[in-house]
Parts: structure tokens; sequence; C-alpha cells
């Protein structure tokens, strides 16, 4: 497109700028290909403008911005009072409008969000309607990646406007006709999803998080609350009602379809154990029996929230049943690991109060055994929820073990004096606190394999493959690391064995033979 049919509302721009050809947008200097118009964004901590040689380098055609450039350039300079609030439009308007060419399903709420959105696009492909899912583990269609998967939370759950466009037409050319995605309230705070319409909008849960950003927890209600602005003329808000600020937000969309304890789609009757879970539905088309492979209560209610979509979508029944037996464990979600023990040993990205409550509550849904787990709090996080961490895990676990958890620029033992104020709060005498997460899983392990009985939890980073440091960042994968663990703890034990008179060597007969 032309950059004068681009920004028409810019005056003073001469023939040879206006007829400049331009292929794509962002504000991402990493991100710029041959032909882009680079938005150079002044955020909290860089300016955009400081990044201009590199988005040269990598072909950008034009630059806009608020203020003159920092050095000379060698191509068109644009200024506008406002750069962020045109990104959406002016991706819109670049990418002809994606939004509107396909069924766009948005899913927010503080806990549930990567789950949902991929049950959604597996009931969607196995009702033959290709469906691309975006969010934290990824923006994927079709086997291919399109960017984005996070190894850390440092990366964008839901895409910049620009960034975001881009993403759905190139999945509306490869021929998705749908897409599930997360929408975060920073991205509604933010304006990364102006513009964008929803035919279907999620609210899962409203939960202690994002603090920090938001200030307090009314102002992080009201921006999920943005998502269902934003729903098309035939759009349909799907709610889970089982909190007050669930109810409240039903309330201002009476047309809503609900689900939960005493929504519209509901449990009758239900079952769990370590192969998944058994559900008898009751949804506005009837009684549905259905099978799922994920683990514990609190994935039944994001499988709820799946079903309702489908609901909200006429779905076949079929397709929900098949989409939903299909579904294997996520990434870091309850997902199972094995390295030849004995025992349950699961990794879980919950990092909030509830998230954690929640799958600790699951767990002991699942069987008798006695929980270990592992956990943290992130540094340069919201710091008031680690205190209500340390007594969830301190009263939901029998061996509660505190250990760093990307601390970044905080002291790790600050962090940790912080969630023992709420250990010691619980009375769980047992916990332990170990700085070292590799040491942290290795005794929560350990414990495990000398005793029977328990099953481990290592929680907080859930699908992240890296620990975030003050001045580094080093490759830590909490799959990989309890696998290793379970190795070791395994391999000690075996020596131990081996070694003792009960083994059948002992050392004394050892020495006495030499």
């Amino acid at each position: 497109m032309r950059l004068g049919e681009l920004l028409p509302e810019h005056g003073g721009m001469d023939a040879s700028v206006s007829h400049l050809e331009v292929s794509g947008v962002t504000q991402d200097s990493r991100r710029v290909q041959p032909g882009d118009l680079y938005v150079a964004v002044r955020g909290q901590t860089f300016d955009g403008r400081c990044f201009v040689p590199e988005a040269l380098r990598r072909g950008a055609v034009a630059v806009l911005a608020e203020d003159a450039p920092l050095d000379e350039v060698s191509v068109p300079w644009l200024t506008v009072p406002e750069v962020r609030s045109l990104l959406a439009p002016l991706a819109a308007t670049l990418y002809d409008q994606p939004d509107r060419k396909m069924c766009l399903v948005g899913i927010t709420g503080t806990n549930g969000k990567s789950t949902v959105a991929t049950l959604v696009g597996r009931i969607m492909e196995a009702a033959s309607r290709p469906t691309g899912v975006l969010g934290t583990l990824g923006y994927h269609f079709a086997g291919r990646s399109f960017g984005g998967a996070s190894d850390n939370r440092g990366q964008r759950t839901t895409p910049e406007a620009a960034e975001l466009y881009r993403i759905l037409a190139a999945m509306w050319r490869q021929g998705a006709e749908a897409v599930a995605m997360e929408v975060s309230s920073h991205a509604l705070e933010l304006g990364r999803v102006v513009g964008i319409e929803f035919q279907v909008g999620v609210f899962t849960n409203l939960t202690h998080d994002h603090l920090d950003f938001h200030g307090d927890m009314e102002r992080y209600f009201l921006a999920k609350c943005r998502l269902f602005d934003q729903l098309g003329e035939a759009g349909q808000a799907v709610i889970c009602t089982d909190s007050e600020y669930g109810r409240r937000l039903a309330k201002q969309y009476p047309e809503a379809l609900t689900f939960g304890r005493g929504g519209q789609v509901t449990v009758e009757r239900e079952s769990f154990d370590y192969s998944g879970m058994d559900l008898q539905l009751r949804t506005p088309r009837g009684a549905l029996a259905l099978t799922c492979p994920l683990l514990g209560s609190f994935n039944r209610d994001n499988v709820l929230a799946a079903v309702s979509v489908a609901e909200a979508l006429q779905l076949p029944q079929a397709a929900i049943i098949e989409g939903l037996r299909l579904q294997s464990p996520l990434p870091g979600r309850l997902e199972p690991v094995q390295a030849g023990q004995p025992f349950p040993a699961l990794v879980d990205y919950a990092h909030t109060p509830e998230a954690l409550r929640a799958v600790l509550g699951s767990l002991r849904q699942l069987g008798e055994h006695r929980l270990a787990v592992v956990f943290g709090c992130g540094g340069g996080r919201d710091a008031s929820k680690r205190r209500p961490m340390g007594l969830i895990a301190g009263q939901g676990a029998d061996l509660p073990v505190a250990t760093s958890d990307n601390p970044r620029n905080e002291d790790p033992e600050a962090i940790l004096a912080m969630v023992e104020e709420g250990l010691e709060l619980s009375g769980n005498t047992a916990y332990r606190s170990v700085v070292d997460r590799r040491q942290a899983i290795f005794e929560a392990v350990t414990k495990a394999v000398e005793e029977e009985g328990w099953a481990v939890l290592v929680a907080g980073k859930g699908h992240e493959t890296v620990q975030i440091l003050a001045d580094r960042t080093e490759p830590f994968d909490d799959r990989l690391e309890l696998a290793a663990a379970i190795r070791q703890a395994l391999r000690q034990r075996a020596q131990e064995s081996f070694e003792s008179p009960s083994g059948g060597q002992d050392k004394g007969v050892n020495h006495g033979g030499a």
C-alpha cells in the first residue's frame, strides 16, 4: 500500500513520499522486514527512536514517530502527536482487516487462558474449521509457528497491535477460518487489540495477579471487561459465574452464555484420576458425556469454558467429544514427567496464589499421596502475592519447598523471606527454603524416592526454558530438571541399597576381604 493511502490524514507529504510502497508495519525493530514502516513508540523504559538504525538496517522504508529523529536518517520521517494509538488502525488497514474474515475467540482471565484457547482450537479442528491459537505457548496454525513462543514471562501473551494483525493476516492466507487467542489485561489496557472484532469473548476468572501494573483488583477487573466491548454485532459473551467478578460481568451482558456452578453449562457428574477426567455435563443443547486426558478439577473448569464456546458457536457435539478426547497435556500445565520413578511427578505454570491453590487441590483429588511442592515468586513483579503464595503452599502441601523463580534484579533471599512469612503463618513446620532451584527440586524428589506415598509438583515456570537472573539468563526447564533429579535420586538410592547389608554388599565385609 502507498504511504499516502495508509496515512491520508498526514499533511505535508510530498508526492515522492506519498507514493512510497509500504508492505508492513511494526513497532519492534527486531521484527522489521524489507518494505516495513517502523513506528517508533516511546515506552516506559525505552524510546523507539533509539532503535531506528536497526530498523533501517533491516529494511524499513519510513519511520513514524512523535518527535524528530535523534540522528540524521535516509528515509522519510513522519511525525504525529501520538503514535501508539495509530498502530492498530494502521495495521488493520495495511493487512486488510483479517479479523473480519475469521471467527475470533478471545479468552481473558487470570488463569486458564492458555488451556482454554488450546481446547477451543482442538474442538474447532475436530469440527473441520482450521483454527490458529495465539497465547503464552506461542502463535501456531497448521503445525507452523508464527513467532512469539515465550520461554519466559517477559514475552507477550498477546502481541502488539501491528504484530497481531500481521499474524492474523498470515494465518488467514494459510487457510485459517478461526483463531482462539488469549487476551491479557495488559493487552486490553495498552490497546494491543484495539479495533479487533471478536465473535466470542470468554471470561474465566479473576484472582490476585498483576497488581504492580493495575494497582488494585477493581482496575484489573475493568481492564478485563474491555474485551466484551469489542464483540461483533452478533458476538457472544461466555462467562464463568463462579466468582463475584464473573457474576458482575454477567449482569452487564444478560444474553451471555454462563458456565460453572449454576451456569447454563455445568457439571452433573465427574470423576478424576491420573489418567484424566470423565464428565457428564448439562448444556443448552442437552446432556453431554465426555472424557479428557487433562488432570484435575481446575482443568474441568477449562473444559467447561471450551465446551461453552462450542455451544455458543453451535459446533457439533460430536466434535466437542472428539476434540477433548484427543487433547494431550499442554506444555507445563500439570504436565506429567516420567523418568522411571514409581510416584507421580508433575510440572505446572501456577505462579499466582489461586492457581497454586487450585493445582494443589486438584492433586489431592487424584490420590492419597502426600504432596511435595517446589514453588517460588518472580522478582520485579507483584510482591504482594508472595506471602499468600507461602501461606497456600504451607496449607496445601505436606512438604513445601520455597525457591527462586526468575528473581530478575531482586535479591532471591529477600524474595524468599517474604514467602517464608506465609509459610510460617500456615503452621507447616516441615517447609524448606532453598535458593538454588535445581537443589530445591532434588530435595523434593529425594523425599519421594526415600519414602513411599509421595507425589511431587514443581510449580511456577511451567513451559519456560530459562531462569532470569539479575545479570544473565540461563537455560532452565523444570521438566528437564525434574527428570534429571529423579534419575539422580534413583541412582543414589540404588547405590545406597547396593552398599547396605540388605542390598547384599556390606562395606565391612568388603574391607575385610581386601
